[in-house]
């Protein structure tokens, strides 16, 4: 057991006073029917080392991972899940690299705006690597991954009308 975070090596994490593995599950949630595997709940610090330097984060947020996804990295869908449980939409990060190709996506469940969940990823990763936010409605992302939308044929054309409103706005934060 590390009780500094100092004793950490490179990609290690640090949970209630214990070393821990940033890949295993720590516990696993439902939002809105969405499974998902929380791997680095709130609260959670990493560290870690980059070209520019050793770095560290506290999760302000539980973030995991959509089993049976890919998220454009060949690992799961990344999640953080905010704090209301009955948000409407879901908001998708564009996330380039440095070099300005194309990194991955990253989902924001659980918040209330745009703007929440542009401060959620800020607090969390360096602004520079978001390239665009969409707003897709949470039923109609249940129905892409296979599980039944729930009330989406009530919400279906506000959905498109704000998939195709935010997709628009696909740029610099």
């Amino acid at each position: 057991m590390f009780t500094t975070l100092e004793k950490l090596g490179k990609d290690q994490g640090f949970f209630h006073g214990h070393n821990m593995s940033v890949d295993s599950v720590k516990h696993k949630l439902d939002f809105q029917g969405i499974p998902i595997h929380v791997d680095r709940p709130k609260g959670f610090v990493m560290k870690g080392t980059s070209k520019t330097g050793p770095w560290e984060r506290q999760y302000k947020f539980d973030y995991g991972f959509i089993p049976k996804t890919d998220g454009g990295d060949g690992d799961g869908l990344d999640v953080f899940i905010g704090p209301n449980k009955m948000a409407k939409n879901a908001f998708w990060a564009i996330q380039h690299r440095d070099d300005g190709s194309f990194d991955e996506y990253k989902v924001f469940l659980g918040f209330n705006s745009r703007k929440e969940a542009t401060d959620a990823y800020c607090d969390h990763i360096p602004k520079r690597m978001l390239k665009g936010l969409v707003t897709l409605r949470v039923e109609m992302m249940k129905s892409l991954l296979g599980i039944s939308p729930g009330g989406f044929k009530k919400t279906a054309g506000l959905s498109v009308i704000s998939f195709m409103d935010e997709s628009e706005k696909i740029g610099p934060v």
